[in-house]
């Protein structure tokens, strides 16, 4: 006889990473803490990066589709955007310009990711819904105000950022919460 093996819930672990990094990078991008951007790094690269794709990964165990490609995803987002940053701010490996359009096509690109996943996350409840719209949102703007040029654009993309985080943390809580009343 198999024991089924009972395995927590990991989405609390990478809503939690994805939270708080984005949290960081959005108080720096609304202009609340410009030197925000140092303490976003080795968030990016261990707490949204690495502890996501490993709750992405712990996802996949529950035969959760969507959280492995959303925390997978977003996880590696982050080391992406980390390194990026690494390479291009402190290294300086990569020049100004270049900086610049690399930067600008990976906020591009992450927009159509996310603007796929909102699609899918609006139809599952009003949590995961908000969370996805309001990124999407966010990219959005970050896109415009990158491109553009307006500070302003990216000061906004930033407050909603903040807002995004909220949300997360939010879910974060209640899936905590789940988790205890269901051990009891």
């Amino acid at each position: 006889m198999s024991e089924k093996v009972a395995y927590a819930n990991p989405g609390p672990l990478g809503l939690a990473g994805f939270a708080l990094t984005t949290f960081v990078l959005s108080v720096h991008n609304a202009g609340l803490v410009p030197a925000g951007i140092h303490a976003m790094v080795p968030l990016a690269l261990f707490y949204g990066g690495l502890a996501q794709l490993i709750a992405g990964v712990l996802e996949m165990k529950t035969g959760n589709t969507f959280g492995l490609v959303a925390f997978v995803s977003y996880g590696a987002f982050w080391i992406a955007l980390a390194t990026l940053v690494v390479m291009g701010v402190y290294l300086k490996v990569i020049s100004g310009a270049d900086f610049g359009a690399a930067l600008g096509l990976t906020l591009l690109s992450w927009t159509i990711f996310t603007a796929i996943m909102t699609i899918v996350a609006v139809k599952h409840g009003p949590y995961l819904g908000t969370l996805f719209v309001s990124l999407l949102v966010t990219f959005i703007l970050l896109v415009i105000g990158h491109y553009s040029g307006a500070a302003a654009i990216t000061r906004i993309g930033g407050w909603l950022g903040i807002f995004v985080a909220g949300v997360a943390w939010y879910m974060v809580w209640q899936g905590l919460e789940a988790q205890l009343k269901a051990a009891k």
